[in-house]
Order: C-alpha cells, then sequence, then structure tokens
C-alpha cells in the first residue's frame, strides 16, 4: 500500500469483476484474543452449558438469516446451511466441550484454542479451496465468541445509503445480507478467490477485492472508496479527477461485459472453421444455471469435494443422485464432467480415520484415495452412473499418474454397473470414461493411457506445479510458477498429440484454460475443449470468435524455438494486442 498524494491505493485480489465507488461502511469482524482462564471442577458443567446455548443462539441467528433469503435453493442457501452444520462440527463443538471438561478452561479460552489448532490445520493445506475452509470456521467462531459474551453481532441491515463495506473478513452470512441493499462492493484484508465469500460476491455481482492485508487500518468515515475488481485495488479517498476517470471506466465495462454476454450462446467457432468448445467448471450445482446463461458448451469440471465436506456422515448414493442429476439435467444439449473425489492426504474429511502424511499433496489422495476406500468410490460412482440416465454424463478420475489406477478405477466402474443393472436403476451403458492429466508420470505416458479412456483433461495447476517442482502456495518461489515455461508447453503439445492419435478428445480445465492472454497458444495447441470459471466463457467465446486458427498454429511453431516462458509471454503480448485489442481489460 502506498500513498499518492490525497489517493492512497490498496493492493489486493480481484474476487469479483466491476467497479463500485460509495462512501465506506466500517463493519469489525475482528476475532477477539482471551487469557488463558480457568472454572471450578464443580463449574464445569455450568460453562459447558454456557457454551452450548452460544453455539444454540448462533443456529437461531444463521437459520433466521438463511430463512429470509428468498430464494431457497440458492448459493446463499446452501453456504449458509453449511456453516449452520458446521455448529454441529465435533472438530469444533465437541472439540470444544471435551477442552472445558478435560482442563477446566473457561469456554472462551477452550473455544479459542481449539479455533487456533483447527485454523492452522486448514492453511497447511495446499488446495486454496479447502484451505479456505478454515476461514468459513472463523466466521463461525467470531459469532459463538460475541454470543458468549451476550454482546450484539453487528448487521449490513444497518446500512442506509449506498456504501462499500470495509472489513477486516466477511462471513457468508454478512454478504447473504448484501442481497437488495445498498452494498455496491467490498474490501476485506483476509480471503481469496476461492473464499464462500467471494464466491457469493460473484454470484451477487458485487465488485469485491479481497486479501488486502490491513485495508481496514486505513478506515476513516465519511470517505470515499473505490473499489476495483478487475484490477484488484481499492482507492481510498480519491480525487474529483479519479472518481471521474472511474465513473467513465464503469459505463464503459458495464456496456462491454452486456455486449460479451448478448453473443456468449454463439458457437466459438474460429473464423477459419475451427470448433473449440468452451464449458464450465463448477463446485456447486446452483453454478449450473449461471454457466447456462453466460454461454457454456457444457461442465468441463464438476468438482464433487463439496458434498462430502463439513459433515458428520458420508453422503449417501440418493443423495448425490439428486444433485448430479439436477446438474445433468439442465444441460440437455451438452456434456457433463463430473470429477470423482478428489479428497484424502491434506483434504480431509473428520469422518474417515487416515494416517497424517509428511507430504499429502503427493500422498493419498484422489484416485488413490478412492482405490483404498473402495466402499465410498462405488457409492459415488453409482450415484453418477444413475444420473447418466437424465443427461450426457462423462466420469473423470483425478491424479491418475500410471495405467494401474485406470485399471483397477475401471473394474470398479464395471461392478457399480453389474449392481446398479441387477437393482433395476437405468444408467447410460456408454458412459465415457476419463482422466485428469495433472501429474509428469501421465502426460510422458499419455500416448499409452490414451487408449484406455474416452478423453484427457489437462489440469494445468498441478500439472505445472509438479513439473516444476512449485510449491504455488510458497509465496518464495511463487514467481517462478509459468504456465508458458516451454516445458509445459512442450508437454501440453505431446498430451493433445497423444489423445488425437488414439481418436479421443484432449480438454483443458486448469486456470490456464480461463485466462484469456494465453487463447493464442491453447487455440495453436489444438486443444478440443477449454473448462473455466463461468464468468470467463463471454470474453474467451468472443476471442475464440475472433482467432485464425491457422494464425494460431503458425504462432506456436515461432515460439518453439523460446529458451523461456518470458520470451513467450513478451511474444504472446505483442501478438494479443495486435489481434484483439478491444478484448484487452483497460486500464482506463
Amino acid at each position: 500500500m502506498h500513498r499518492d498524494r490525497k489517493n492512497i491505493i490498496a493492493s489486493g485480489i480481484p474476487a469479483s469483476p466491476g467497479i463500485a465507488i460509495a462512501k465506506g461502511f466500517f463493519l469489525d469482524r475482528s476475532l477477539p484474543s482471551f487469557v488463558k482462564s480457568y472454572v471450578s471442577r464443580e463449574e464445569v458443567e455450568i460453562e459447558v452449558e454456557k457454551f452450548l446455548g452460544a453455539v444454540d443462539r448462533s443456529r437461531i441467528q444463521l437459520s433466521e438469516i438463511q430463512e429470509s433469503l428468498i430464494e431457497k435453493n440458492g448459493e446463499h442457501y446452501q453456504i449458509l446451511g453449511v456453516h449452520i452444520s458446521m455448529l454441529e462440527d465435533s472438530m469444533l463443538i465437541d472439540a470444544t466441550i471435551k477442552m472445558i471438561r478435560d482442563y477446566f478452561f473457561r469456554a472462551e479460552w477452550a473455544l479459542d484454542k481449539v479455533l487456533k489448532d483447527l485454523v492452522e490445520n486448514f492453511h497447511r493445506m495446499e488446495d486454496p479451496y479447502l484451505k479456505q475452509r478454515g476461514d468459513d470456521i472463523k466466521q463461525i467462531a467470531h459469532r459463538i465468541f460475541e454470543n458468549l459474551a451476550g454482546r450484539r453481532v453487528d448487521s449490513i441491515l444497518e446500512v442506509g445509503e449506498d456504501v462499500v463495506v470495509i472489513a477486516h473478513d466477511l462471513s457468508p452470512a454478512d454478504t447473504a445480507q448484501m442481497v437488495g441493499r445498498s452494498v455496491k462492493g467490498f474490501a476485506t484484508d483476509m480471503g481469496s478467490r476461492t473464499s464462500h465469500t467471494a464466491i457469493v460476491a460473484r454470484s451477487l455481482r458485487i465488485p469485491a477485492v479481497v486479501g488486502l492485508g490491513n485495508v481496514t487500518s486505513y478506515f476513516a468515515y465519511d470517505e470515499v472508496y473505490i473499489i476495483d475488481g478487475y484490477e484488484g485495488i481499492v482507492i481510498i479517498s480519491p480525487d474529483e479527477s479519479l472518481i471521474s476517470d472511474y465513473t467513465k471506466k464503469l459505463d464503459r465495462m458495464e456496456r462491454k461485459r452486456k455486449a460479451l454476454v448478448k453473443f456468449s450462446k454463439l458457437p466459438s467457432v474460429t473464423r477459419d472453421g475451427r470448433k473449440l468448445k468452451v464449458m464450465a467448471n463448477i463446485e456447486m450445482p446452483h453454478e449450473a444455471e449461471q454457466a447456462l446463461a453466460l454461454g457454456a458448451d457444457g461442465i468441463g469440471l464438476y468438482r464433487t469435494e463439496f458434498i462430502y465436506l463439513n459433515r458428520r456422515d458420508m453422503p449417501l448414493e440418493d443423495e448425490q443422485f439428486m444433485i448430479y442429476r439436477g446438474v445433468v439435467e439442465k444441460f440437455q444439449k451438452g456434456e457433463v464432467t463430473i470429477r470423482t473425489l478428489d479428497l484424502g492426504g491434506d483434504k480431509f474429511v473428520s469422518h474417515v480415520d487416515l494416517a497424517e502424511e509428511m507430504n499429502p499433496a503427493m500422498g493419498l489422495r484422489a484416485i488413490r484415495f478412492c482405490l483404498k476406500e473402495k466402499e465410498i468410490f462405488k457409492t459415488q460412482l453409482r450415484a453418477i452412473l444413475r444420473a447418466s440416465a437424465y443427461g450426457n454424463v462423462r466420469i473423470m478420475f483425478p491424479m491418475v499418474s500410471c495405467v494401474w489406477e485406470i485399471e483397477e478405477a475401471k473394474k470398479v466402474v464395471s461392478e457399480a454397473k453389474r449392481e446398479l443393472s441387477r437393482d433395476g436403476h437405468p444408467f447410460d451403458e456408454e458412459v465415457k470414461i476419463g482422466i485428469m492429466v495433472e501429474v509428469p508420470s501421465a502426460a510422458i505416458i499419455s500416448d499409452i493411457l490414451a487408449g484406455m479412456v474416452d478423453f484427457f483433461s489437462i489440469g494445468t495447476n498441478d500439472l505445472i506445479q509438479y513439473c516444476l517442482a512449485i510449491d504455488r502456495v510458497n509465496e518464495s518461489v511463487t514467481y517462478l510458477y509459468d504456465p508458458l515455461h516451454p516445458a509445459i508447453i512442450r508437454m501440453i503439445r505431446f498430451i493433445v498429440e497423444a489423445a488425437h492419435g488414439a481418436g479421443i478428445k484432449a480438454a483443458m480445465c486448469g486456470e490456464m484454460a480461463g485466462d484469456h492472454m494465453f487463447l493464442p497458444v491453447l487455440i495453436g495447441l489444438e486443444l478440443d475443449e477449454l473448462s473455466m470459471n463461468p464468468d470467463s466463457i463471454p470474453l474467451a467465446k468472443t476471442i475464440i470468435r475472433k482467432s485464425d486458427f491457422g494464425y494460431a498454429r503458425e504462432f506456436l511453431e515461432e515460439i518453439k524455438s523460446c529458451a523461456s516462458g518470458r520470451d513467450i509471454s513478451d511474444m504472446l503480448r505483442g501478438k494479443f494486442e495486435d489481434l484483439y485489442p478491444e478484448e484487452i481489460v483497460e486500464k482506463f
């Protein structure tokens, strides 16, 4: 953060695109601090009752907010449901009660100690989505702390005039209360693009910047803020000139977005006739509706972990079937690619007892976990297969590294099919089976694996990480995380050629697919499908329609001789500016 005369600029993570200009409204969501304190042996059960009373009050408050929502099956409703269920989580609630009873701690200190351990465990996880679940627990705990203290929890319902909310962090309950109110945007110290708060902000189309570090320390009443959700910056106390510039930019971007969405359902075909499907990555069922509205040709990656997390028991087959069927029925004209469980290792579920691992990212996770826990795996496969009777379903296995894993996984699919036939459940006998190619070993033997499956989907996030030996959440080495590294480009090319050589499709579903700047390279690499965040689809389809496949292939030949990702990036930026000047996100 730095000062430039009157304007103070803070840089963070662009969580939800758009621009908001309004006075700031401060919402205090920081956690209190406590000193170690005890109760007498005789007071222990009274303390437990006090704690359970605060939990009950928290549950009632969240339920009231949830029931006040107009859309009962929407994103807010479901996320709040998850938060309510977390008030029954043994990791938080039972562990705190045990701490009170075992050590005679006061409830506040016991909860604080359990919370810190839990958050630390979640934050050690590699997966950004799961890492953020630690913040969900902090938000739940904040409400319990306030109720333990008998304090009123500050509410966005108090907002009257147009404002942008400034907070250390926001819970889904806070963002749910923004619906229909005068909140034009928000900025937080904490958070990431995968936090529930960010997900809800995008669904509400509220501009948001998160992960600003200390934006709250600059807060002052009656000051104007500019939230730039495109660039990921917040301008505190902007001068009149800057406000005028951003007001004009806001108008231009809104006109541009509407124009892109207007044509987003047109096919994405290059000017010389090559069709490239643009599909959506989704995590929660209701995102399918948004993907459809934004022109998705199908679902290229449906992550299913959400169904298994933050609950005491494993989801039953019927429950999963209904969830998958709901998504499949929305996409009658497109394929829905359901990725089987990517749990295990650092992505734990509380009801599965697994040993702690030294290096969980490379441990018992994804397809390895499923092949160890075959009943959990088969239950999910039965649910997916049953959903296949209602549309065009594809099954995709994550983190495959060798032939044996595909053979074993297909055996479980065959068992599930036999059982469903025996039980009289209809399903698609010809359901397609594919794998995520995200481990270097799978990429190197992709010519062998291609003969065993119906499609590939390249998971660039892990493939780049493992190929370049870069921990992408380690700030000391993230500068080396380079999707344009020549090794990555060559590896993707090899995977696509292996797929096409075997007559199967090659898709990409990692972050690289959703970055518009990479599209000229991805078109030249002859990928068949790109799957991305739904919001990225309208612009991606526009760029593809303005592209020339022949030219993209020539460009790919040009960059073959480049020795570094930086060289490729420089060439790519120049080409992009020449070919798509109107599609570059403007500064002003």
